[in-house]
This record gives C-alpha cells, structure tokens and sequence, in this order.
C-alpha cells in the first residue's frame, strides 16, 4: 500500500492520488500491507469519515484558488480543487449508514458537509442527518437535527435544499413533533413553492403537506390543472392526496392504473403517504398482480412504509 503523506490513509498499490485528500502519491514508496486484525467496523469506518471529512472541511473553508500548495516533505502538491476526490467522502457517508452508533462529536462533523461545492455529499450529508432527526431518542439531539435540516432547506443549493426538505418532510411524517416548528416550516415552504424550479416547488408542497397545512393547496390545485409538466402535477397530486383532498386522489389513481411505467412507478410511492381511502387497497392489488417490475416493486416499498407510518404517530389527515 501507499500511505499518503498528507492524511496517512493506505492507499492501495495501484492509483496516482490518495482516494481521499487528492493528493499525488505516485512518487511514494509502496508500503507491506499490515497483518489483518480483528478489529470493529465501526472504528474502521469512523476513522474513514473523519479523515475524509477533515479533508473535504479543509478545501471547503480555504480553497485553494489555482496557487500551489507546498507538500510538507517536499513533494508533489496540490494546484486547485479539482484535484481533491470527493469519491472516498461519499464512500464513508454510504458506510456511516450501516453503522448502528457513532459518537455524537463525530456526527457533528457532518452539517459543514452540506455546504460541499458537491452536490452528492451534500444529498448524503442531508439524508445521514435526516436518519438521525428520525431515530434520535434523546429529544434535544432530534430537534437539533431536524433544525439542520430545515436551514438546509432555506437556502444553498438547489438540489441540496430540495433533499433536506424532503428528510424533514419525511421526519414530520413518522412522528417528529413539529407543533412548535409551524411557523418557520410555512415560511420555508413556502420559500420553495415559489421557485421556478419544479423540483423545489415539489419540495415545498412534500414539506408543507406532510405538516399537514392547507396554505398552499390553491398553487397545488393550480399545478394539477395547468403545469404541462407530467411530474410537477405528480408532485402537486401526492401533496393534494396527503391532505384529503380528492383531486389529488383522482389523479394519483389513475396515474397508478396508467400506462406510463415511469410515472406509474412514482404514483405507487405517492400512495405511500396518500390518505385516499383507496390507496392501501391499490397497493396491495399492484403488488401482487404481476404489473412491470418497478411498479410491483414501488408498490411493495410503498405498503411497507404505509405499515411504518401507521407503526408511528403519523398523523392520518381525513379524505375530502
């Protein structure tokens, strides 16, 4: 192996730079492998996360801006931040969500990481951190949790705000407390909806619908009728069925039973949190009749997580 004189991690033989700093280590002297050792995958993993994140803090708060960075040994360096491998931070984020305990120090490290100028860590940043607004069971550590997530969802980047919107959609729906949150969750929302961006309105109407307000069911009634875009009248559908409104029912209805396979798939997810009558009903009958694979599959993730909803506090919002 070749261990990177900048951040220490083992390298393996082959590859021109560290898979996680960036760094050029062609020039480094291959190294024996250690002897394996039993050792705890959460230490393992743990330790990947900190130094990746400790790289990826380090060009985020300094960048370097095109000038040379001098190796401490005299080496090679580093020139601009293309140079930097965002690969090994995502490679920890996806393991952090195996893990069952992380300290509390080192799940902090995680907000900076939803500023990343990459739009991938900053989505697993704000999916890990909405695993831990949904799990919490200490209930200042939830809150704060959930309060990241909803300054994510106020500003930065686009694709970012949009999944910390939908993770704090999703926490409120599986019973977060968000009584004493109304206020700010209607202000952010309603922030969303009034972008142009499709896919931030539909957050804005996931947010707010799974809350259960009905200040922005008019501009969801609007897009189900106007927008010419198929999946905006889906976002507004599904946001429109959570509240009990029948329109959005109708929609999510026939969309289920239609025969575009893709928006067939999303309005099978939609079900999920609909509060149509009809909903489980169609979810059981389009897992078990042999329809295309991944609206079978849809269906079947959809009934289970309606199993893990009612499992919860959710909240059932009557049919209008």
């Amino acid at each position: 192996m070749r261990e990177c004189p900048s951040c220490g991690y083992g390298n393996p033989d082959t590859g021109p730079k560290c898979g996680i700093c960036g760094r050029d280590i062609s020039s480094v002297q291959a190294k024996a492998a250690p002897a394996p050792q039993k050792s705890s995958g959460l230490m393992l993993f743990a330790g990947l996360l900190l130094l990746a994140c400790g790289a990826l803090c380090f060009f985020m708060q300094d960048p370097p801006s095109g000038k040379a960075v001098p190796a401490g040994d005299g080496g090679n360096v580093v020139t601009d931040e293309n140079s930097f491998n965002y690969e090994g931070v995502l490679y920890a984020l996806d393991k952090m969500t195996a893990l069952r305990f992380l300290p509390d120090a080192d799940k902090r490290r995680i907000p900076p990481l939803l500023l990343s100028h990459d739009d991938r860590v900053g989505c697993a940043a704000a999916g890990l951190i909405g695993s831990w607004a949904r799990s919490e069971t200490d209930p200042a550590l939830r809150r704060s949790w959930f309060e990241t997530l909803l300054g994510a969802a106020s500003s930065g980047r686009p694709v970012v705000r949009r999944q910390a919107a939908l993770e704090a959609g999703f926490a409120i729906a599986l019973g977060f407390p968000v009584s004493g949150y109304m206020e700010r969750v209607r202000g952010i929302s309603a922030g969303l909806v009034a972008q142009s961006e499709p896919e931030l309105k539909a957050a804005g109407f996931f947010l707010s619908s799974m809350s259960g307000m009905e200040d922005f069911s008019g501009r969801m009634l609007e897009t189900l009728t106007t927008d010419p875009s198929p999946d905006a009248r889906l976002y507004a559908a599904c946001a429109l069925s959570r509240l009990g409104h029948a329109e959005g029912h109708e929609y999510l209805l026939k969309a289920a039973a239609g025969k575009e396979l893709p928006l067939r798939s999303e309005a099978m997810s939609c079900l999920s949190y609909s509060a149509s009558p009809e909903a489980e009903r169609i979810l059981l009958s389009a897992a078990s009749d042999g329809l295309d694979p991944a609206s079978a599959e849809a269906a079947k993730r959809g009934l289970a997580l309606r199993h893990q909803l009612k499992a919860s506090s959710w909240r059932k919002l009557p049919s209008r």
